[in-house]
């Protein structure tokens, strides 16, 4: 033990020194220089992450779940678009007949397949690259049916000829390749389908949902996408608005209770999801986003296209917000770029984007006769050239990676009958074992 005077001098200093560190530690944080602010994120990389509660008092805080999140973007209630059960507007250049634009060598081989939505009955077809008829399919509705005439929203092509429709708001229908019906799913069903390499389909659906941190009063479309077996019996089905929950991503989402809004709107369509496919698994081993099952959609009104993971209900990849208007359309591409047709406002386009660097690689934006906000699709061919559907104009043009025009069709008064495109897709004739040989 230390004698007792070194003990008091050891507790004198003890003592000199707590008394003097904590001016000294304050006096010396006056003088550091401010804490530099972290450059906030741009929406669309990734999800930013869940802020402390305690450590930011100031900020508003948005949680469905009790967590902590980021707040919202500024609401804009006329960005979302309002619900659409008729034909898109005629576009005024619309009215192109059969092929105007056939360039034999420099398009790509196969058949294309599309439909038409009105006049009633809804009528599909498969035409040459000369515009000639191969095999066309009417979509007849039930008598009862009739009255209330719901809209065919998206017809897809089988191998063996059946074909998979989209009833808006009622269901989804299997027609054999002479038309007849091979079953019907009741859902309420919209916009697009996906049939995936294991016969299962990948649909969108939708419910009216009151989410009050949107809206107290005011319900929205709370979409879907919802899986159904080769024979038309609901699988499972995965809510967007939980998704986006989970995912960190909510801030995305309008809050509209100061918003001025009709209080005869039925329902906001805060999604309006208009497509969704299911990934192949083919380029798992590049990232996880990639993997097997994963869904790949587009979000119209959030001006979003993203990849959910399956098994865990996250979103794993996002882009869009600041870059994308309106996207109607986006298509995995074998390379794994991501194709997106961009409805845009007053003029549309069609990029080619690198999911991993989120860099635009390919760039088509036609001249001023190509606005089609409300609805259109892009297809990457076998020989390198896009087929695009351009919805309004009711017509579609497949186009060389510089942009020249090789090949155009439109549905004006021909052999197919008025009634527009909604989507155009190429098909390999050795894929369809239904045609004769």
């Amino acid at each position: 033990m230390l004698p007792g005077d070194a003990r008091r001098r050891l507790g004198i200093v003890l003592l000199a020194v707590l008394w003097t560190l904590p001016p000294a530690l304050w006096a010396v944080r006056r003088r550091s220089p401010p804490r530099r602010a972290t450059p906030a994120r741009p929406a669309g990389h990734e999800p930013r992450r869940k802020p402390d509660a305690e450590a930011a008092p100031g900020l508003p805080l948005v949680a469905f779940d009790g967590q902590a999140r980021s707040p919202s973007v500024p609401s804009d209630a006329a960005a979302l678009s309002p619900l659409l059960d008729v034909a898109p507007p005629p576009h005024p250049d619309s009215g192109l007949r059969g092929v105007t634009v056939g360039r034999a060598a420099a398009v790509s081989p196969g058949l294309s397949f599309f439909f038409s939505p009105a006049p009633p009955p809804a009528k599909a077809f498969l035409i040459d690259r000369n515009g000639k008829v191969v095999w066309r399919w009417s979509i007849e509705l039930d008598p009862g049916d009739e009255e209330s005439r719901p809209r065919v929203e998206d017809v897809e092509l089988l191998p063996d000829g059946s074909v998979l429709c989209v009833l808006r708001d009622r269901a989804v229908l299997k027609l054999d390749r002479d038309s007849r019906r091979v079953w019907e799913c009741r859902v309420r069903a919209h916009h697009d389908l996906w049939p995936d390499s294991s016969g299962d389909i990948e649909a969108l659906t939708h419910e009216r949902r009151i989410v009050r941190e949107i809206h107290s009063t005011i319900p929205i479309e709370s979409d879907a996408i919802t899986v159904l077996t080769p024979d038309g019996r609901v699988k499972d089905s995965i809510s967007l608005l939980d998704v986006f929950r989970r995912s960190g991503y909510d801030y995305l989402l309008p809050r509209l209770q100061g918003a001025l809004l009709d209080p005869k709107t039925g329902a906001l369509d805060v999604f309006r999801v208009d497509h969704v496919e299911s990934l192949d698994g083919s380029l798992a081993a590049r990232s996880p986003i990639y993997a097997k099952g994963n869904l790949l959609f587009s979000l119209g009104n959030l001006d979003v296209i993203g990849i959910i993971d399956v098994r865990t209900r996250r979103i794993v990849w996002l882009w869009g917000p600041g870059n994308l208007g309106h996207p109607n359309d986006a298509r995995m591409l074998p390379n794994g770029h991501v194709l997106i047709f961009d409805g845009g406002v007053d003029r549309s386009q069609v990029i080619e984007i690198e999911p991993l660097s989120q860099t635009v690689v390919w760039r088509y934006a036609a001249p001023k006769t190509f606005p089609s906000s409300v609805a259109g699709t892009a297809q990457r061919l076998s020989n390198g050239n896009t087929l695009i559907t351009e919805s309004a104009k009711g017509c579609a043009v497949e186009v060389t990676r510089s942009g020249e025009t090789v090949w155009e069709y439109g549905t004006g008064e021909n052999d197919t009958g008025p009634g527009g495109i909604v989507r155009m897709t190429r098909v390999d004739p050795a894929r369809l074992t239904f045609l004769p040989k």
